[in-house]
C-alpha cells in the first residue's frame, strides 16, 4: 500500500494527539491508531463490526439529530451551503450526485468558478447504483444517503486549510460533539483517485465502520506524470481542495448499534412489513449475523451468505426453508425501505421514467420496489411507503410535487403489470420448449420485458416445483448500462483568440478584421460577426472581402476561444496580415435568431402548460423550422398545442424583453438555480444568462432579439415522439411561419381550383370525396371477392397417387391473386396450382410433401429463372396452359 505523500502535517498533527503509525498485520496498510495493543487497520475484514449491540456512545442519536449536530459544529467557522439536487444539471459528464464533491466539480474544483462559501459545511444527498444489487442482501448498503462535508478551496494563491486543520476538525467532531473514546478511532492511509484528479486521503474507521474519509486533492491526470495511483499517472496541480465525506446514516447507525443499516433507518417500514408477513423474518439476532458475516466476507455470493445463517442457526429441513423465507423477506422489505428514498428524491428532482440515462435508474427502482411488493405478497402500494418517506424525509424535498409524482407511479405500475404478463408468457414458453433458463436467458428477458431475474426465478419455481439457483452477479449484469463516449474532432488550427463582435452587437451585419491565420480553407481573424455553430444554432455564412476579391464563408467554428472560418473550396484564400470585410447573409442570421429567441419562448410556456419537469434533451435550430425535443410523460393533446400557441401569441403581443448578461457562476446559481443548464453546460466562470421577463431564463451562448415581438407568432407544425417520454416539437416562427402560411395557402387554392369550389365548402367536399372514395373502394373489393368466389369454382383437380392437386386459370389481378390463395387454403389441396393469363405467371402452394419449388421447375420448360422459390411457395413466369397431363407428368 502505498504510504501518504508529504505527510508532516498529517504525522504532527495525529502525533500531538497521541496516534502512533503503524503498519496492519493482516492487509499490510499503513494506519494511525492511540491504542498501544491494536494491530489492525480497523477496515474489515481486518477488524469485524464491534458497535452493533455495543454502540460507543451513551445516547442515540437519529439521522436527523447527527445532521444538526453536524451542521451546528461547522456552522461557526464555515458556510452553510443548502444541499444540490440529486441529478447533477450542471454536469453533463455523470448521471448522478455520487458524493458532496460532485456540486463542484468540475467548475470550483478547476478553480474557474467561485465556491458557494469557502469553507463550507453541507449534508448533500447522494445515489449511488454500484450498490444496488447488495441492498438487503448485506446489512449495510444503500443505494442513497447523505454525505455530509466540510470543504476547503486553497485556488487562486487564498489558503484557506490543509491537512492539519482538516485531521482537527475531524477529530473533534467525533472525540467532541459525539463523545467517542479516541481509542476507538483509527485513520487508514490510503491514496484517492477519482474524476481526473487525486491526492492523499485517510479512510476514518470506528470500531470496523467507516465513518468517513479525507481527501486532499492536489494532483490531476498527466500522460508524464511521477505520481502514480492505481496505474494512472498524475502530477501536482496549483489548486488544493479539501474533500471530505461523513456518511450520515453510517454515523446514526453506530450509535444505536442496531443490527442492519436498514433496522437504523428506516424501523418504521421494516416493522411494517414484518407485521405484514406475520413476523416471517430475520429476528435480530439473525440480521445481525448477516451484517456482521458480510462486512468480513466482502463480495460473498447470496447462497454463500445463505448457507453460513442455515450452518449458524439451524439443523437443516424445515428450518432451514423457514429461515430461506425469513430471509428473503427482509432483503425485500430492504429494498423497498432503501429503493422508495431513492425514488423519491428523484421524483423530487422531476426525473421521467425512460428507457436511457436516469430516467432508467428511476424505472429499474420502481419496478424493483413492485417486484419486492409482489414477492412479499403484502397488500400494500408503492405510494403508501413513498409517502412514509416523504414524510421522514420532508426537509429533502420541500417542493415535492405529489401530483406529478402520483401519476407518474400510476403509469408505470399499469406499464410494469402489462410488461409482466407478457414476460411470464416468456417464461413458461422458454421452459416449454427448453425445459431450463440459462444466464442468456435471464438477460434476454430482462433486456426485453423488464424481468428482474428474481421474478424469473420466482415462475420457474411455480412451474417446475424446483429452485432456479441464480448466478450471483446477474442483478449486477442485468442493472449495468454502458456509457457512450463521444469525441469531437479536432481542426488543426493555432490557439488564437477570436473577439466576438455578435456578443457586442448581435445586430452587426458587416465588420473590419485583421487576418491572422490563413491555410488550407480555414481563416482566422482577430474579430468576427460571424457566429460558429453552437448550441443547436447553425454558423452564419457570407462573405470576406478585399478590393474586388471576396470568398465564400461557408460554415463557422469555434475551438476554444478560437474562431474558425471556413472558405468554401476552390476559391483559396485571403492572405495573412490584411485587413478584410466581412458581410454575413443577414436574412439567415435574422431567421435563426428569431427561431432561437422562439425556442426559449416555447420552452417557457411548454414549462407553463405542461408542467415544471418539462426539460430540453436537444434542439436544432433552422431557417425554415426548428426542433425541440423535451422530456414530457404523455402525449401533448389538440387542445394543450392550441394553449401553448395562444400563450405564446399573448406574450408576444406583451412584446417582453430579452435581456442578455454575463453573470459569475456563483451568482447566476443563487440567482436563477439549475434551470439555467437547459441548453449546456458552459466550460468557464461566467455563465451568459438570457432572460425573457417573467417567461423564460437559460445559460445560452445563441444570438437572439431584443424582444419577442419580431418572432410575430409561433406555430407547432407536428408533434412526434421520439423515444418513451421524449417529444420532438417541430415548430416555425416569423417569416419562415409566413412562407409556411403562404405554401398552404398556395395548394389549398389549387385543391378548391381543381374541385370548382368555395373555401368556405372545402372541408365539406373533401369530406363527401373521401366518403365517396370509400365507398367506392368498398364496392370494388366486394366485386373483387366475388369474382374470386366464382374463381373458385372452376378448379379442375386431379389425383395422383396419395395426393390432391387442383389448378385453375385466371385473369384477376395481383390483390385478387392473393385472396384466392387465402380463401383456397382451407379447400384440402396439397398442391395447389393459379396460372395468371394477364401476366403469364403460375403461383404454386404446397401444404403436402411435394415440394413447390421443385414441382415449378419441372414445369418450367422455358427455363426461365423463378420469381419466388421454397418448399411451400414458388412462383414464375409461364406461358404454357395447366393440363392435367403436365402435373401428371411433373409428379411421375
Amino acid at each position: 500500500m502505498v504510504p501518504l505523500r508529504k505527510n508532516n502535517d498529517v504525522y504532527s498533527t495525529l502525533i500531538s494527539r497521541g496516534y502512533d503509525r503503524k503498519k496492519c498485520v493482516r492487509c499490510g496498510s499503513f494506519f494511525w491508531t492511540c491504542d498501544a495493543e491494536r494491530l489492525t487497520c480497523g477496515d474489515p475484514p481486518c477488524d469485524p463490526y464491534g458497535f452493533i449491540k455495543h454502540p460507543p456512545v451513551e445516547q442515540a442519536k437519529s439521522f436527523r439529530e447527527v445532521r444538526k449536530l453536524f451542521i451546528s459544529f461547522f456552522s461557526d467557522s464555515h458556510t452553510v451551503v443548502n444541499p444540490y439536487p440529486v441529478v447533477p444539471r450542471w454536469r453533463d459528464d455523470v448521471l448522478l450526485v455520487n458524493a458532496s464533491i460532485y456540486a463542484f466539480q468540475p467548475h470550483v474544483t478547476s478553480g474557474i468558478a467561485d465556491p458557494p462559501g469557502n469553507p463550507l459545511v453541507m449534508s448533500q444527498p447522494s445515489i449511488r447504483m454500484i450498490d444496488e444489487p447488495n441492498v438487503g442482501k448485506t446489512g449495510r448498503h444503500l443505494t442513497s444517503f447523505e454525505m455530509m462535508c466540510h470543504d476547503a478551496f486553497n485556488i487562486r494563491g487564498r489558503d484557506v486549510y490543509w491537512k492539519k486543520e482538516t485531521i482537527e476538525y475531524c477529530h473533534r467532531f467525533f472525540t467532541e460533539a459525539l463523545g467517542i473514546d479516541k481509542k476507538l478511532i483509527t485513520y487508514k492511509e490510503k491514496p484517492w483517485s477519482g474524476g481526473g484528479n487525486g491526492g492523499d486521503a485517510l479512510e476514518v474507521f470506528i470500531l470496523g465502520l467507516e465513518v468517513a474519509t479525507l481527501v486532499f486533492m492536489d494532483l490531476r491526470e498527466s500522460t508524464d506524470g511521477d505520481i502514480v495511483i492505481d496505474g494512472v499517472r498524475y502530477s501536482k496541480m496549483d489548486n488544493r481542495i479539501v474533500d471530505t465525506g461523513y456518511g450520515l446514516e453510517r454515523i446514526a447507525w453506530l450509535t444505536d448499534g442496531k443490527p442492519s443499516i436498514y433496522d437504523s433507518l428506516y424501523p418504521e417500514i421494516m416493522s411494517l412489513i414484518s407485521s405484514k408477513v406475520d413476523g416471517k423474518f430475520l429476528n435480530n439476532e439473525e440480521a445481525s449475523f448477516l451484517t456482521e458475516f458480510s462486512s468480513k466476507h466482502e463480495g460473498a455470493s447470496e447462497k454463500g451468505l445463505i448457507n453460513a445463517m442455515v450452518k449458524h442457526f439451524t439443523s437443516g429441513g424445515r428450518e432451514k426453508e423457514s429461515l430461506i423465507l425469513r430471509y428473503r423477506n427482509y432483503r425485500n422489505a430492504a429494498v423497498i425501505a432503501d429503493h422508495t428514498r431513492t425514488i423519491l428524491l428523484l421524483l423530487n428532482d422531476k426525473v421521467v421514467p425512460s428507457n436511457v440515462k436516469v430516467g432508467y435508474i428511476l424505472r429499474l427502482l420502481i419496478r424493483k420496489v413492485l417486484q419486492s411488493i409482489k414477492m412479499l405478497g403484502i397488500n400494500v402500494d408503492i405510494e403508501d411507503f413513498i409517502k412514509m418517506q416523504r414524510n421522514k424525509f420532508s426537509e429533502l424535498v420541500p417542493q415535492y410535487d405529489e401530483s406529478f409524482s402520483s401519476e407518474i407511479l400510476s403509469r408505470e405500475i399499469k406499464k410494469y403489470e402489462r410488461i409482466l404478463k407478457e414476460g411470464i408468457r416468456m417464461v413458461r414458453r422458454t421452459i416449454s420448449s427448453k425445459g431450463k433458463l440459462t444466464r442468456q436467458d435471464l438477460v434476454r428477458m430482462y433486456e426485453s420485458n423488464g424481468l428482474d431475474p428474481e421474478i424469473v426465478a420466482q415462475v420457474y419455481e411455480e412451474e417446475t416445483g424446483e429452485q432456479l439457483e441464480l448466478p450471483d452477479d446477474i442483478r449486477t449484469e442485468v442493472s449495468g448500462k454502458r456509457k457512450r463516449k463521444t469525441t469531437i474532432e479536432k481542426i488543426n488550427v493555432p490557439d488564437i483568440e477570436t473577439r466576438p463582435l455578435y456578443y457586442d452587437d448581435p445586430m452587426m451585419r458587416e465588420f473590419s478584421a485583421l487576418v491572422l491565420y490563413s491555410k488550407g480553407e480555414d481563416v482566422i481573424l482577430n474579430q468576427t460577426c460571424f457566429y460558429p455553430e453552437g448550441g443547436g444554432q447553425p454558423s452564419d455564412t457570407g462573405y470576406l472581402y478585399l478590393g474586388k476579391n471576396k470568398w465564400r464563408v461557408d460554415s463557422v467554428k469555434k475551438q476554444g476561444k478560437t474562431i474558425i472560418h471556413h472558405i468554401a473550396p476552390g476559391q483559396g484564400v485571403p492572405p495573412e496580415k490584411i485587413r478584410v470585410r466581412g458581410t454575413i447573409d443577414w436574412d439567415r442570421r435574422w431567421r435563426l435568431m428569431i427561431h432561437h429567441t422562439a425556442t426559449h419562448l416555447l420552452m417557457g410556456v411548454l414549462k407553463e402548460v405542461l408542467g415544471s419537469h418539462v426539460w430540453q434533451t436537444g434542439v436544432q435550430k433552422g431557417t425554415d423550422l426548428t426542433r425541440l425535443d423535451i422530456v414530457h410523460y404523455k402525449e401533448i393533446t389538440d387542445e394543450e398545442k392550441r394553449k401553448i400557441e395562444s400563450r405564446c401569441l399573448e406574450l408576444i403581443e406583451e412584446d417582453k424583453k430579452v435581456k442578455v448578461r454575463n453573470l459569475p457562476w456563483k451568482a447566476a446559481l443563487e440567482r436563477y438555480g439549475f434551470t439555467l443548464f437547459q441548453g449546456g453546460v458552459p466550460r468557464s466562470g461566467q455563465i451568459r444568462v438570457v432572460e425573457i421577463e417573467d417567461v423564460d431564463i437559460e445559460g445560452c451562448g445563441g444570438t437572439h432579439l431584443k424582444s419577442i415581438s419580431p418572432i410575430g407568432m409561433i406555430k407547432i407544425l407536428g408533434i412526434e415522439n421520439l423515444q418513451e417520454n421524449i417529444l420532438r416539437i417541430k415548430f416555425s416562427a416569423g417569416p419562415a411561419l409566413l412562407e409556411h402560411i403562404q405554401s398552404l395557402q398556395a395548394t389549398v387554392d389549387r385543391i378548391r381550383q381543381d374541385l370548382k369550389i368555395e373555401f368556405a365548402d372545402l372541408e365539406k367536399s373533401v369530406k363527401k370525396l373521401l366518403h365517396e372514395n370509400r365507398a367506392m373502394r368498398k364496392s370494388l373489393s366486394d366485386r373483387l371477392k366475388r369474382d374470386v368466389q366464382n374463381e373458385l369454382e372452376k378448379y379442375s383437380t386431379v389425383i395422383v397417387g396419395d395426393h390432391k392437386i387442383a389448378w385453375i386459370s385466371t385473369n384477376l389481378n395481383d390483390e385478387g391473386i392473393k385472396l384466392l390463395l387465402k380463401a383456397s387454403a382451407s379447400l384440402g389441396f396439397d398442391l395447389l396450382v393459379i396460372k395468371n393469363v394477364i401476366d403469364n405467371t403460375v403461383s404454386i402452394v404446397s401444404k403436402g410433401d411435394i415440394n413447390a419449388g421443385e414441382f415449378f421447375d419441372r414445369i418450367n420448360r422455358e427455363r426461365t429463372p423463378p420469381i419466388a422459390r421454397g418448399r411451400n411457395f414458388a412462383r414464375g413466369n409461364y406461358t404454357g396452359e395447366i393440363t392435367e397431363k403436365l402435373i401428371k407428368d411433373a409428379l411421375d
